[in-house]
């Protein structure tokens, strides 16, 4: 295997693994709230970071409120890790791509950005959580 490749592979690896843990932190946590909770806190984020209409906020509710509910049996079902990733992941390109009518293409970028920014975060919080515990 080539070098570039062989620093590809394992760089995907171990995205994939922090991603996978992150995940699954951040599944414990939604487990305990309901669409609409987890829609409203949704919207008022992004309203507040990226500066909304009234009209996109509405439609921006919607938009959270149905992926949402599209998330509930996955946030609260008992399939596996992967597979409840691959189904979030599915769920999440929809909604961004419904976003995209919606947000303007500034809105949109500064959403890809907060969304980063977020991940980020949430590793940060595992890695800390795996290094107190030895």
């Amino acid at each position: 295997m080539r070098p570039t490749k062989l620093f590809f592979t394992a760089s995907l690896a171990m995205t994939l693994i922090f991603c996978s843990t992150a995940f699954s932190a951040d599944m414990d946590a939604l487990r305990h709230t309901t669409a609409l909770q987890r829609a409203k806190l949704q919207t008022a984020l992004m309203k507040k970071r990226l500066n909304l209409t009234k009209s996109q906020s509405a439609q921006v509710m919607t938009i959270n409120l149905k992926y949402a509910q599209q998330m509930e049996p996955v946030i609260k079902g008992d399939g596996g890790k992967l597979a409840k990733m691959r189904q979030s992941m599915a769920i999440r390109k929809a909604k961004d791509t419904e976003l995209t009518r919606v947000l303007t293409p500034t809105q949109y970028q500064a959403y890809l950005a907060s969304k980063e920014q977020m991940r980020q975060q949430m590793i940060e919080k595992i890695m800390q959580k795996r290094q107190r515990a030895g």
